[in-house]
């Protein structure tokens, strides 16, 4: 998630969706009060430098000897960047804050920025969702019980960051200014520099997250699978046209 008051704009990051990416290009471009949270790692790979606003952060968030330690052994404190920005922060905002959250926050910046996200097929976001959430786990329940588990309120209990439509809606309204899509994400970033006046290069554009041998989520969905899916990301399936790929 970002809220740039350089360049007057509103990132909703969608998890699964390239966001980190996104995330990691626009840092490049930060002013000293712009505000990150999430892809702090990407964003430092990519580039980007911890601003001001990140330093105060650390200096009142963060322990002095966790500073000193992490300077002596890399001469930088931009690594605690993410950690001092989401304690700052910590139940006002997140890595994956929603559009109510954010004009909650800062009402100004809603009514004035440009708001926009990306997004992804749905049928193939809950695989890299499913490979993402239980990347650590020695043991998992299959693809079809996740699905399961979500439809029947368990996520939170989870901590399954399932949830796209809600993000940038409300009331089943898009309320974002422009949502670029993860199948186009460089033409679409493209729009979005263009927009804000920003530069655009491809070779910026990191995927570090992306899965060199994608996987062919026919392999994943069993009877009844699609259908699950179908009824959990209904609206988004049917406004952008979403199918099941060939």
């Amino acid at each position: 998630m970002i809220i740039s008051h350089r360049h007057k704009f509103i990132f909703i990051h969608v998890p699964k969706t390239a966001g980190s990416a996104v995330s990691a290009y626009l840092a490049r471009e930060f002013g000293p009060w712009d505000l990150q949270l999430g892809s702090w790692k990407d964003a430092l790979a990519n580039g980007a430098k911890a601003n001001r606003l990140a330093l105060i952060a650390m200096f009142r968030h963060l322990p002095p000897l966790e500073i000193a330690k992490t300077l002596v052994r890399h001469h930088s404190v931009d690594s605690l960047a993410g950690a001092a920005l989401s304690r700052r922060f910590a139940g006002r905002l997140s890595d994956h804050s929603s559009a109510s959250e954010i004009e909650a926050f800062d009402s100004a910046a809603w009514k004035n920025y440009f708001k926009f996200c990306f997004v992804r097929n749905p049928f193939e976001r809950a695989v890299s969702l499913y490979n993402w959430h239980y990347r650590k786990a020695t043991t998992r329940p299959n693809f079809s019980e996740m699905l399961r588990l979500i439809e029947e309120g368990a996520a939170e209990r989870e901590s399954i960051n399932w949830r796209s439509w809600q993000l940038y809606t409300r009331n089943d309204e898009v309320v974002v200014d422009f949502v670029g899509r993860q199948e186009r994400l460089s033409d679409d970033l493209r729009i979005v520099c263009d927009r804000l006046g920003l530069p655009f290069n491809d070779r910026f554009l990191t995927r570090a997250k992306a899965n060199p041998t994608r996987p062919d989520i026919r392999n994943y969905y069993q009877p009844g699978d699609r259908e699950r899916v179908a009824r959990l990301f209904g609206a988004e399936i049917e406004h952008f046209k979403y199918r099941f790929p060939d």
